[in-house]
């Protein structure tokens, strides 16, 4: 097989562009055809359809002039025979009234089109008439229908306009002939009254057409009668209009067009003028009526033809795609010859013999030789090993199996011998059979498995000397992992006996939670690779620590890992270490207690504690007196026995969570971390000194002393750790001063402050029977377009004497009394009222946000009040929110939960309040299943300037989000804030940067002026 050359790539692609461009000014050119022909088409149907609706009215006009000119002269001739007859001519000169009535009754049925004969004097008095006997006394001699007659005495006729017949009351086209005696003087007018509707009868049988409309006049140009019938057309002038005065009267019949403002409606009007009555008609017809069938052809053929264009696009479109895969095809056809030709690997193709067809370039290089020099060889003389039976069974196998792989040697012109792995592919070209191979030189993959087993060497010992084990584990099902020696070791086990559920069962209990927690932190992203350090317990029944280093390499379809690969390190010895170090750098090693170092450590967490959960915290300074007594008199080991005893009832007096330090000497400090008031603290300290009431034992017999206790309160006598304890032995000192053996708080006017809390309680039982509290409402805004969206209702007591008073310093007074049942069930109620009150007055309704108090929830008809509170105000329980704090949900979960499940049904919503300034647990916030999440203001403030409160905010967000909750940010201040939680995707806000707490009043203007937040 010749060697294939190179196809050169422009000159298709300048053919392909040429079809591109024949295609584009061929479908442009049936395009521009179609649309001309169309729109030809189009235009010419409309005037032929134009055309033939202007000649149907002018046939319709002849018709009518026709009609019209047969029943005038058939009225005239009426009146032309009467006049003439002898019996009128005797009764008129006789003035015989009742024979000129008879007379007239009689000649008139013979004339359809008339519907009353009357005749007047030379003076316009009516002599008879066929509407009325006698004739009515009635005069005309001042209309146009009597004096034009006696004016023109010599004229056949005059038409008058429409009217009412003088003796009756039928509408009537007087058609007037003057009455001539023997003397040749006018003796007054005979007249017949043409029946309109006589004509319309008739005009209404000519067409069937929508919109026609019919209208006689006489060429001065006074309407006579329409059709249909229009009052207000009826003796109108139509000479103004531009037909009249340009055409009619001058020509027998033409066309106008004319629109109608009152009916919006465009006609067609033909005409014609009778000139021997001096009468004109119009036909005219509606321009869109007449238009209709044009216009739904036109829709019709537009639309077929759309249909036949857009499918000539899309074949375009269809034709253009297959261009561009035969040119991608054409491309990648070149690109795979050269590939091929200057590839990294050898391809050579074999046939059936073992003959060499088909080299590239690269086995040209690789081997030596020249293309003609390979085409003339066969694969023996380039494989020292061919063995010719071995060759026959090969080629029978890869026709069998299409591919197979093999690793065989070739030998270079310079007689060097080539590693290769040879991919073989079995294919049929032009009947022939041939053997594709791409061959790769694996000279290097050679030298690095040899390289790599070596350092696989040099890594087993060195693990084995760093007490490390290798493992590949399946952390699903009970599979066997695959660990390396020194790891089957270092527990204990035979190989094939660990597996990842053996591993969790042999976890030290107080260790697996945390081991699982680094396993989630790793599999959320938020480390690079599993790390975890735990205590196992070995086969010999020991726990021993060990650190492993680990990543999943294997997941499900669901994204769960299913295998990770790591190793495992006895760090036992350095833990021991660690521990030790620990315990000498912050515990006391006479009492085992927290030395200064760790007290202050664990004061500062107390401290931030306390302050995202606005509780109180106590301080004791405590110094044992006389200790130096003991000391100097039974010596040291005497005073350490004696701090370790005090050390023990210390403990024993106090909780759990609270901290208690030695500082050195005989001073200690205890820190109660949670109290409602400072009062608990003088009853811990009033404990404290009783439990001193009983002797120390010692070796040398019974030994009494006491303690005195300075107490410092948080955040009332300090905010930092160094400020509190400093405070403390002030008030220690004081104690000592009073006599020792007592408690002392830092200030003199603690129990001013406590005087000022029993008044504000006794205060706080009639405020509310005398509205003294009140609500201001902080608006709650939305991210997407800054609008308020809900309020959160704060209470506010104004007191008669000491104005208004912070919530801050009445609502723990209000906990601790129990009569935040009452002041809450009020806030709900009034919030709730003032929600319906907004919406009633029109405002766009927005969620009311009511905090909640623990003790609120323990009512057994707390249901039932809120059920009360949204009745009693007409308000949707969609509109409410219900807030509540972690440690609520916290406190006797089931009551509580089931509370919290009440108030959903009810369809209030819930909201978590100061969200991770506590301890929840994430089942409890499953469980409750929130609708808000509410950010605490500690978080928000810092955000912009600690990364910690910056990634405790992004993670409750994520979290709500997850939940499918939304997420508000409290205490937001400033424009930095607002720009970190838009770019978080925060739902949204509240805070002084849009608004401080307000009146009702003013949050109403608020809402009626739609006052938004710039984002």
């Amino acid at each position: 097989m010749s060697h294939p050359q190179a196809a050169s790539s422009p000159d298709a692609e300048h053919s392909f562009e040429q079809i591109r461009r024949l295609l584009i000014v061929l479908s442009s050119s049936i395009f521009i055809f179609t649309i001309a022909a169309v729109s030809w088409s189009v235009y010419r149907d409309y005037k032929d359809t134009l055309n033939g609706s202007e000649k149907e009215i002018l046939t319709m006009a002849r018709a009518i002039d026709e009609h019209l000119s047969r029943s005038m002269e058939n009225s005239l001739q009426g009146l032309y025979k009467i006049q003439n007859d002898d019996i009128f001519q005797s009764c008129l000169a006789a003035k015989n009234e009742p024979c000129l009535y008879a007379f007239l009754n009689r000649q008139l049925s013979q004339y359809p089109q008339l519907s009353t004969f009357a005749a007047a004097d030379s003076q316009g008095n009516i002599t008879a008439s066929t509407l009325q006997h006698p004739a009515p006394e009635h005069n005309i001699s001042q209309s146009l229908s009597f004096s034009a007659p006696k004016m023109q005495p010599q004229a056949r006729f005059y038409i008058a306009e429409q009217q009412a017949d003088p003796s009756g009351n039928l509408d009537i086209i007087p058609l007037v002939r003057p009455l001539i005696d023997k003397q040749g003087q006018f003796n007054g007018v005979l007249i017949a009254g043409i029946n309109p509707s006589y004509f319309e009868r008739f005009y209404s049988s000519l067409s069937q057409r929508k919109g026609i409309v019919i209208r006689l006049f006489r060429d001065d140009g006074i309407s006579l009668a329409s059709f249909p019938h229009n009052d207000s057309d009826v003796g109108r002038d139509i000479s103004g209009k531009q037909f009249f005065g340009d055409h009619f009267a001058r020509k027998e019949s033409g066309l106008f067009t004319e629109h109608s403002q009152v009916e919006q409606m465009t006609r067609i009007f033909g005409w014609r003028y009778l000139e021997q009555w001096h009468l004109g008609i119009s036909v005219g017809i509606d321009k869109d009526e007449a238009l209709r069938s044009w216009k739904n052809e036109s829709l019709l053929n537009g639309g077929i033809t759309f249909l036949m264009l857009l499918f000539g696009a899309l074949l375009l479109v269809y034709v253009f795609r297959q261009l561009s895969r035969l040119e991608k095809t054409e491309a990648d056809l070149y690109l795979t010859k050269v590939a091929v030709e200057h590839g990294a690997d050898m391809a050579i193709w074999l046939d059936a013999l073992g003959r060499i067809r088909y080299v590239n370039a690269t086995a040209c290089t690789r081997l030596g030789y020249s293309e003609s020099e390979l085409l003339a060889m066969q694969l023996r003389d380039i494989n020292p090993t061919f063995n010719p039976d071995y060759w026959l069974q090969f080629w029978q196998k890869l026709k069998t199996h299409q591919h197979l792989r093999d690793e065989i040697s070739l030998k270079a012109r310079n007689g060097s011998s080539i590693p290769t792995e040879i991919n073989s592919n079995f294919i049929v070209f032009k009947k022939l059979e041939f053997n594709c191979a791409v061959v790769r030189d694996i000279s290097e993959r050679r030298l690095a498995e040899l390289a790599i087993i070596k350092s696989e060497q040099q890594l087993r010992l060195a693990l084995e000397a760093s007490n490390t084990g290798l493992f590949d584990m399946q952390i699903t099902g009970d599979q066997t992992a695959i660990t390396s020696p020194e790891y089957d070791r270092l527990l204990g086990l035979k190989p094939g006996d660990e597996s990842f559920k053996k591993w969790q069962a042999q976890v030290h209990p107080d260790d697996k939670e945390q081991s699982l927690a680094h396993f989630q932190q790793y599999l959320k992203g938020e480390a690079p690779q599993l790390i975890s350090e735990y205590r196992r317990k070995t086969q010999s029944g020991e726990y021993r620590w060990f650190q492993s280093r680990g990543k999943f390499v294997a997941f499900d379809s669901s994204g769960k890992p299913t295998r990770i690969i790591g190793t495992m390190t006895d760090i036992t010895e350095r833990k021991e270490a660690q521990e030790r170090i620990v315990e000498l750098a912050n515990f006391d090693s006479v009492t085992g207690l927290a030395n200064r170092n760790l007290l202050r450590d664990e004061l500062r967490l107390a401290l931030a504690s306390a302050e995202r959960n606005q509780q109180n915290l106590a301080v004791f300074f405590l110094d044992l007196d006389r200790f130096k007594t003991i000391n100097d008199s039974l010596g040291h080991a005497a005073g350490d026995a004696v701090l370790a005893q005090v050390a023990n009832r210390f403990k024993k007096l106090i909780s759990p969570g609270d901290i208690l330090a030695r500082l050195g000497g005989d001073e200690f400090v205890i820190v109660l971390t949670n109290i409602s008031h400072s009062l608990i603290a003088g009853s811990i300290a009033e404990a404290i000194l009783a439990s001193f009431a009983k002797p120390f034992e010692l070796e040398a017999g019974h030994f009494s002393t006491s303690t005195s206790i300075g107490i410092s309160i948080y955040p009332e006598d300090g905010t930092t750790a160094d400020d509190l304890i400093r405070n403390a032995d002030v008030a220690m000192f004081q104690a000592k001063a009073q006599g020792r053996s007592n408690f002392q708080y830092f200030t003199p006017e603690m129990n001013a402050r406590a005087s000022e809390r029993l008044e504000l309680e006794t205060s706080m039982r009639t405020a509310l029977l005398n509205n003294e509290f009140i609500l201001y409402y902080q608006p709650q805004l939305s991210l997407k377009d800054g609008t308020i969206i809900g309020a959160e209702a704060l209470i506010r007591w104004n007191h008669p004497k000491q104005g208004l008073i912070s919530p801050t310093k009445f609502i723990p007074i209000a906990e601790e009394s129990r009569l935040i049942i009452p002041i809450g069930n009020w806030v709900l109620h009034e919030a709730c009222r003032q929600a319906a009150a907004w919406q009633s007055k029109g405002l766009a309704p927005i969620n009311m946000a009511v905090n909640l108090s623990p003790h609120q929830l323990h009512q057994a008809n707390f249901l039932e009040i809120i059920s009360s509170a949204l009745n009693d105000a007409a308000l949707d329980a969609r509109h409410l929110e219900l807030e509540v704090t972690e440690s609520v949900i916290m406190q006797e979960v089931k009551q509580v939960m089931s509370t919290l499940h009440g108030i959903k049904q009810l369809g209030v919503k819930l909201s978590l309040d100061d969200f991770g300034t506590g301890y929840s647990s994430l089942s409890y916030l499953k469980q409750f299943a929130f609708n808000k999440l509410k950010i605490d203001q500690s978080f928000v403030r810092d955000a912009c300037s600690n990364n910690n409160d910056a990634a405790i905010v992004l993670a409750i967000i994520g979290l709500g989000q997850t939940l499918g909750m939304d997420v508000l940010a409290e205490g937001v201040e400033t424009r930095e804030q607002l720009a970190f939680l838009k770019q978080t995707q925060t739902a949204s806000i509240q805070g002084f940067l849009f608004s401080k707490p307000v009146t009702a009043a003013a949050f109403e203007e608020m809402l009626i002026s739609n006052k938004k937040l710039a984002l």
